[in-house]
């Protein structure tokens, strides 16, 4: 039974845990379910039974080499978002390759294809509405260690990931690989159809010592979520606020930042992720020069909140300096029309949550 708004505001974060239901929870980068597919590590740190059924996540790391066969999801909508080293995605008749920052968006029946390119590769697999999570339980081995292995252990063959493919909405296409393009991805579709984004690329908004650049909006995902990837300086916190209907999750990407959700803080650094469901009180705060985080919030009902009180903007880079301020007349205005209930000033510093 899914905790209403007025329970989900005193459920404190579980830590480090798969939680089996939809509370907000943390976890280190590294920790999650830990699974060996030929010679890749996949670390899941979300699943559909974390989330309520809307979205799955999974670091999936290896070596030189280390790859996937075309495959095409029936039903999940993906983004790949490129952590460490050097990734090669296939889609069909194109392909690109992708380094830290770059991201590719894949609807539901896109044939699609990855290889690693360098010695040490990551990238965050990001899939709603979720549940084909639980092929990698199926097709791996379980393991302890957090790093890829160092050689490849049990191979599952094609037939074996097609047969547990199948009951997942998961088929394995026969599609040629093309050689790279090097076009620059400079924007966002308007339709719902697979697509490459550079680094820092998308529709950008500032405000003070801050940037927030759309990764995919709502017509890019069949309204199903929407990503947002945010840069800034030093800040303090923003005020104490839930939402009713939808789930907002923190992935720090670079430097160092605080989450504060339901009377904890949280200090996340690269890899980090905080699950925050519809209900929890939370805030953050960006605590490292040019600290990095994607943000993916699902449903899409929030979309258009950050233009509230940002300015779109042709520059890759926020300012540094200057008076600083917030638009609290924009903030207001967002809390009176979108799923916003602020419910007090910025929190005050408190104890950490301890990380077990």
């Amino acid at each position: 039974m899914s905790l209403s708004v007025e329970e989900m505001n005193r459920q404190l974060p579980v830590a480090n845990a798969l939680p089996g239901e939809a509370v907000p929870y943390y976890m280190a980068s590294g920790e999650g379910a830990r699974y060996e597919i030929n010679g890749q590590l996949v670390t899941v740190i979300a699943r559909a039974a974390d989330t309520g059924g809307i979205f799955s996540a999974a670091y999936i790391s290896g070596g030189m080499g280390a790859e996937s066969p075309f495959v095409s999801h029936k039903v999940e909508h993906k983004t790949l978002y490129v952590f460490d080293g050097i990734l090669h995605v296939w889609l069909p008749g194109e392909s690109r390759i992708l380094t830290p920052g770059d991201s590719v968006v894949i609807p539901p029946n896109t044939p699609h294809a990855y290889r690693m390119a360098s010695h040490y590769t990551r990238f965050l697999n990001w899939m709603t509405p979720g549940g084909a999570e639980a092929y990698y339980e199926r097709v791996g081995t379980p393991v302890d260690s957090h790093v890829p292995p160092v050689r490849a252990g049990r191979t599952a063959g094609l037939q074996e990931q097609a047969e547990v493919g199948a009951e997942f909405g998961i088929t394995f296409p026969d599609v040629e690989r093309v050689d790279p393009s090097f076009k620059h991805d400079a924007g966002l579709p308007p339709t719902q159809s697979p697509y490459f984004l550079s680094a820092h690329e998308g529709e950008r908004l500032a405000s003070y010592q801050t940037m927030f650049t759309y990764l995919s909006r709502p017509a890019n995902t069949g309204s199903n979520y929407f990503a947002v990837h945010t840069k800034g300086a030093k800040t303090p916190y923003i005020p104490l606020h839930f939402h009713s209907e939808h789930t907002e999750n923190f992935i720090c990407t670079e430097g160092r930042m605080w989450l504060y959700a339901n009377g904890r803080e949280v200090l996340l650094t690269k890899g980090d992720f905080l699950h925050a469901p519809a209900g929890t009180v939370h805030s953050f705060a960006l605590d490292s020069h040019n600290t990095q985080m994607l943000g993916f919030l699902t449903p899409s009902v929030f979309n258009g909140f950050f233009e509230y009180f940002n300015k779109p903007t042709e520059d890759y880079m926020y300012t540094e300096g200057g008076t600083p301020y917030m638009d609290m007349e924009g903030f207001g205005r967002a809390q009176a029309e979108m799923d916003l209930t602020v419910v007090g000033p910025p929190p005050q510093r408190r104890a950490a949550l301890e990380i077990s």
